[in-house]
């Protein structure tokens, strides 16, 4: 078997098919920045959320605040655990190629995954899968005992109005552009898509929003995911994609000129 391995220290490390760049902090604050990433697969997320504790020297992990038409919960099974245990976490090669060749494919255990290597705080999920009792609270023990909450709501409006009883400090905004789908391939045998309308979509995301604006205080990272095959294919993806572009940016994502629309405006 060929043994892999980077070619060089300079080599990029980034799953394939993944791009990130490096923006202001959303909150205004000018000695701090982000990055946002930008991927197909859902599970590469992992990759960006570990690289970024890994090289701010993160004390508290994050929580994460995720909104996606499936949950994405499934715990990592014991043969998955315990290769978490395992990962050198100071190796961003080596958790990138375990994001893609380790994480389930179907793109639902990255999450857990995460959590268990005390690498998310507690989670939030604002999703469309909805199975019975599905929405109740769950937790996750992780590597070194600690219980992780994981919370599941139906929109922001009910998300929002936990999240402030709480008092979080820091987190990983996640979408998955599939949770612009109200029916697609997962909730259907006929593979049939429809779509929420774009005023729902900019309601969600407003720059004048209260929400957005108690977000852009605490983001410590952003990550998208496009899963065009959970979309409807990859120009609808775009199309979603771009919406988001135009609600929260000036200038273009993954181009010099992209800015925070909110700060430009002040």
């Amino acid at each position: 078997m060929i043994k892999v391995e980077p070619r060089n220290e300079y080599s990029n490390s980034a799953p394939a098919n993944s791009e990130y760049q490096i923006l202001g902090h959303p909150s205004g604050n000018k000695n701090k920045s982000i990055e946002l990433a930008l991927f197909n697969e859902h599970r590469f997320a992992f990759y960006y959320w570990l690289k970024w504790n890994l090289q701010n020297n993160i004390r508290k992990a994050p929580d994460l605040i995720t909104f996606d038409w499936h949950q994405d919960l499934i715990y990592p099974c014991d043969t998955i655990k315990s290769e978490l245990e395992n990962l050198d976490l100071k190796s961003k090669f080596e958790i990138s190629l375990f994001s893609w060749a380790r994480l389930n494919p179907l793109n639902d255990d990255h999450i857990l995954a995460a959590a268990y290597l005390n690498q998310l705080n507690d989670i939030w999920v604002v999703c469309k899968q909805n199975h019975c009792s599905d929405w109740d609270d769950e937790e996750i023990i992780d590597f070194q005992g600690k219980k992780h909450r994981i919370r599941k709501f139906p929109n922001k409006a009910e998300l929002f109005k936990k999240l402030t009883t709480y008092k979080i400090s820091n987190i990983f905004l996640d979408i998955d552009l599939d949770y612009f789908t109200i029916e697609n391939s997962t909730s259907n045998d006929k593979h049939r898509f429809t779509y929420m309308n774009k005023k729902e979509i900019e309601e969600i995301f407003s720059i004048n929003d209260d929400f957005m604006r108690w977000i852009f205080q605490r983001m410590d990272g952003f990550t998208i995911a496009l899963e065009p095959e959970h979309t409807g294919g990859i120009s609808i993806s775009l199309k979603y994609l771009s919406l988001l572009n135009k609600i929260l940016f000036e200038g273009n994502i993954l181009h010099w000129d992209c800015k925070w629309k909110h700060l430009t405006n002040n």
